[in-house]
């Protein structure tokens, strides 16, 4: 079916079928999106497993510790903007 013949036959629907009709266009539009967010995020995870497999674990109290140490980073480099 394409486009004119879509619209010929939504024309022709009658009022209550085509509160229907947008509705399902609604979660048929709803249900892409998140259809693309879990194609976006399969990547990304793919491209995670990739890259750990080549580099060496990192244990918790070393990420902890990084985390902590950008976050102190950019507090002081906002402290440096309003001083």
């Amino acid at each position: 079916m394409n486009i004119r013949e879509l619209k010929t036959a939504v024309r022709e629907l009658p009022e209550n079928d085509l509160a229907q009709f947008l509705e399902w266009l609604d979660e048929f539009q709803a249900a892409l999106a998140d259809r693309q967010w879990i194609d976006t995020v399969r990547v990304k995870i793919g491209a995670a497993v990739a890259m750990s497999e080549h580099t060496p674990p990192i244990d918790g109290e070393t990420l902890i510790a990084g985390i902590c140490d950008r976050f102190r980073q950019v507090r002081e480099s906002k402290q440096g903007y309003t001083n």
